[in-house]
């Protein structure tokens, strides 16, 4: 009788102990997936990346981006394609996608040579007040900057990448 009750004692504890695994692995697993991660900053991180080696290639500029009197304007315009980009969103989405290359004289850094756009410009307003605390930002903004050669001439390139998709990365 004695080792009877013992064994009554012994598997209360033990079935205890079995609830508080479960509860614990499923506390766990609830907070894990219960807060999605948002990816945007690495996705536009990744995105200037690619256009930067578009761009540039071992600190030469590409030499699509040049015509005989100066920058293309036929780069400007496709800029996306030739960069292999896609910045369509669904049908009836806005685009979630911007992306603002600027160059700068190496001499001049005050003045603008020549600049591409690309992309949903609503998003780059977002980038002005992106540490503003009490405004809710609809993107995150990303830029980089380096410099690159054309022949002789040194150029700044800054590029700015901003991604939306506020919907689905942020709670």
């Amino acid at each position: 009788m004695n080792n009877k009750g013992s064994d009554k004692i012994l598997s209360i504890y033990w079935f205890a102990i079995l609830v508080l695994v479960a509860g614990g692995i499923f506390m766990m697993t609830i907070s894990f997936y219960n807060h999605p991660y948002d990816v945007r900053e690495i996705e536009a991180e990744i995105i200037i990346n690619n256009i930067a080696d578009c761009l540039s290639q071992n600190g030469e500029l590409n030499s699509e981006l040049f015509n005989a009197t100066g920058f293309s304007e036929d780069f400007r315009t496709n800029f996306l394609a030739k960069c292999h980009l896609n910045f369509e969103a669904g049908e009836g989405e806005e685009g979630q996608y911007y992306s603002e290359i600027s160059f700068y004289n190496a001499g001049d850094l005050n003045s603008l040579a020549y600049e591409i756009t690309g992309g949903n410009k609503n998003l780059a307003a977002s980038c002005s007040i992106q540490n503003e605390k009490e405004y809710k930002r609809e993107a995150i903004c990303v830029e980089k900057t380096f410099f690159s050669l054309n022949g002789e001439n040194l150029y700044l390139i800054k590029i700015l990448s901003a991604i939306g998709k506020a919907e689905k990365n942020v709670r």
